[in-house]
């Protein structure tokens, strides 16, 4: 197998205890063999060679590495090296639950970027764990969605789509029109529909009401807003329609949804 195509299944539904993050440097005409029971992850500056198992990876300036718990790991150093690293424990999680991440990837543009947040990142280590934590879980799940999915695999959330879902979450209480999603995403009307329906089994339209509707049953449920305000905020300003909407979604009235709310 080719070191490009090798892949782990790494847990990400819960964020890493991390245990270690800061710099090494090694070299010049360096060898280092290690066993970790841990999570390992190295952003490289350098030029170099590393085996996995006897698999062999170039290393490569811009280059992500990720290695499992309990894997042999043969870094050979050229010259004096420097990368920034972390170990990092994941909690157990259901088999098959894991999503697939590239053992050692190119970052090419977005090396510098993910860069300086896992610098950051390691900045609060000492003093602030729980901030280093999330901060690489997000690093994590970034290095993930740059492994494509196998022919096997869901193809997952087309980048179009996610793009158009950005754009909605943050324009929801504005009128919204798939015609205007397809052009800020550059696709046809009927390709980014048919995205959709492929990434998330429903349509633009569709999508676009049941986020106002969770949104407006949130509202209803937590805070004092009027019904008025609340249609308002969710980008529904026709108080009949609004009220149509959720009567046909949730079953019952808004104001009904209001007043079956649990209290404490």
């Amino acid at each position: 197998m080719s070191w490009r195509d090798v892949k782990y299944s790494i847990p990400l539904e819960a964020k890493p205890t991390v245990l270690q993050m800061t710099v090494g440097i090694h070299g010049p005409n360096d060898v280092r063999r290690y066993r970790f029971e841990l999570w390992c992850i190295h952003l490289y500056c350098y030029e170099g060679e590393l085996y996995i198992d006897g698999q062999y990876f170039p290393i490569r300036p811009g280059y992500a590495g990720i290695m499992p718990p309990g894997v042999t790991s043969e870094t050979h150093f050229h010259d004096l090296s420097r990368h920034t690293f972390a170990h990092f424990t994941l909690p157990p999680a259901p088999e098959g639950s894991g999503v697939p991440i590239l053992a050692m990837q190119d970052l090419g543009d977005d090396f510098a970027a993910i860069n300086q947040s896992f610098e950051e990142a390691l900045s609060y280590f000492s003093t602030q764990p729980r901030r280093t934590e999330v901060r690489l879980w997000d690093i994590l799940w970034q290095l993930a969605e740059r492994t494509p999915a196998a022919p096997s695999q869901s193809p997952g959330i087309h980048p179009a789509v996610q793009k158009a879902i950005q754009s909605i979450e943050v324009r929801l209480a504005d009128p919204l029109r798939v015609a205007d999603l397809a052009r800020e995403v550059e696709l046809s009307h009927n390709h980014l529909t048919r995205l959709f329906r492929a990434s998330l089994g429903k349509t633009v339209t569709g999508y676009i009401q049941e986020r106002r509707v969770q949104r407006a049953r949130h509202l209803l449920l937590h805070s004092t807003l009027s019904i008025k305000a609340i249609a308002a905020e969710v980008g529904i300003n026709d108080l009949h329609l609004f009220n149509k909407t959720i009567r046909r979604v949730l079953g019952e009235s808004p104001r009904r949804v209001r007043e079956n709310r649990p209290h404490s």
